[in-house]
């Protein structure tokens, strides 16, 4: 039969592959693999000091992989529709991107679920500054990956406060998860809401 305990031994044996899912976790998606490290982290599973490496091992390869994209896309298929959708992705959550670069970088990995790839991308697509945009990248990579791990690490914390059974407990962890998930969605709404009442050029369109 299923417990905590067994699952806390069975990622604590398997601990290697759990760093490589928490890897290629955040290359790939982000807060999931991360929150899900911090919930292991909490149990005893895995090692917070390795977990949080291979967070921001990941998160800087994607930093990277985005902005060569990016300017690949500049260089070679600036005509695709995708540059359309990015552009208009951007210009709804972060208007004043051009003008102020290094706080729209930063603050894109905080903001709305599938945001920040679109910003990394669209960065190298206009060439910001490599220096300025690394700068922006790490810092908010290192406070993102501290805080959504805490985050994960509360969400089992308060779990197990609540009860030991695996159902219950899983139970708690996905209400997290959706709870987490909403604010994110509403305030993406919100954002678009405004977006749709003022234009790119920060016009009034009613």
């Amino acid at each position: 039969m299923l417990s905590i305990r067994l699952i806390e031994h069975f990622v604590e044996t398997h601990a290697f592959y759990a760093y490589i899912f928490v890897f290629l976790g955040v290359l790939i998606e982000g807060e999931v693999a991360v929150i899900l490290a911090g919930i292991f982290a909490h149990l005893g599973s895995i090692n917070p000091f390795i977990g949080l490496f291979c967070i921001i091992l990941g998160g800087g390869l994607r930093s990277v992989l985005g902005y060569a994209v990016g300017d690949y896309l500049n260089r070679k298929h600036s005509h695709r529709p995708i540059l359309l959708k990015i552009e208009r992705k951007i210009s709804y959550f972060l208007p004043r991107f051009t003008e102020r670069p290094f706080w729209s970088i930063f603050v894109s990995r905080f903001f709305i679920l599938g945001l920040h790839w679109f910003t990394i991308v669209y960065s190298g697509y206009k060439s910001i500054n490599k220096k300025l945009y690394m700068k922006a990248e790490l810092s908010s990579l290192i406070i993102w990956s501290v805080g959504v791990m805490s985050l994960g690490y509360f969400f089992s914390l308060a779990a197990l406060s609540v009860s030991h059974d695996l159902r219950k407990f899983l139970g708690i962890i996905l209400l997290c998860f959706i709870g987490f998930f909403l604010i994110e969605k509403a305030i993406a709404l919100a954002i678009e809401i405004i977006g749709d009442i003022y234009d790119t050029e920060g016009n009034h369109k009613i």
